[in-house]
């Protein structure tokens, strides 16, 4: 799987705080063969996310994605042809709004998604790593360069730099390890172990 792709995953779970399971059909771009867990595998281990996989020659595993397919295909058919990618992705845009927010489901009760799914309470995704279990957390950086985190019943102010001001991040914490990761990339931005004795928190050299 290419690493748009993992990306692309990475950033969708971000924005839904993602859940703990994914379904897929049972292929070798999701679903390893020889050679072990491949990348978008590994990547749901570390979001601590179960991935189940659809038996072999059996498509209703998948109907629901597949039931979504029919109506997007049928609303473009509705829609005058686009002449761009761009003109596509704005009506792509559109149906997503109308799908979400203002279509009940009789599935839903009559409910749009966005109503059933603010109704839910979330799950929030740890990732284990060593030994470790890092609570997740989304956030943006303020303009002066910092976040905060509550660390030993106080604020703590982490230092990542104005360079990054307004950049989304992702905020890994296990005890006093933190690690910050642009949303949009995937880079981690900065490191710190926490000092309980201190506000500000520079960044690890």
């Amino acid at each position: 799987m290419s690493r748009a792709t993992l990306l692309a995953y990475y950033r969708t779970a971000a924005r839904s705080a993602a859940g703990r399971r994914s379904r897929r059909a049972r292929a070798t771009r999701f679903a390893h063969g020889i050679g072990g867990p491949n990348g978008f595998e590994n990547l749901l281990i570390r979001l601590n996310i179960t991935q189940k996989n659809g038996a072999p020659a059996h498509p209703q595993t998948q109907g629901k994605i597949e039931r979504f397919h029919q109506t997007l295909k049928r609303w473009l058919t509705s829609q005058p042809a686009a002449a761009t990618l761009t003109q596509l992705n704005e009506q792509l845009l559109t149906l997503q709004h109308i799908y979400n927010t203002q279509r009940p489901h009789r599935a839903l009760d009559r409910r749009t998604p966005l109503e059933a799914y603010t109704a839910l309470p979330k799950a929030t995704p740890v990732i284990s790593d060593g030994g470790k279990h890092w609570r997740v957390r989304f956030d943006t950086i303020d303009p002066s360069g910092k976040i905060t985190v509550r660390y030993a019943g106080k604020i703590r102010h982490l230092g990542i730099g104005r360079a990054h001001t307004g950049t989304p991040i992702t905020l890994l914490t296990a005890g006093p390890e933190t690690m910050i990761i642009d949303r949009r990339t995937g880079e981690i931005l900065a490191e710190h172990t926490l000092n309980p004795d201190r506000d500000y928190q520079p960044r690890k050299r």
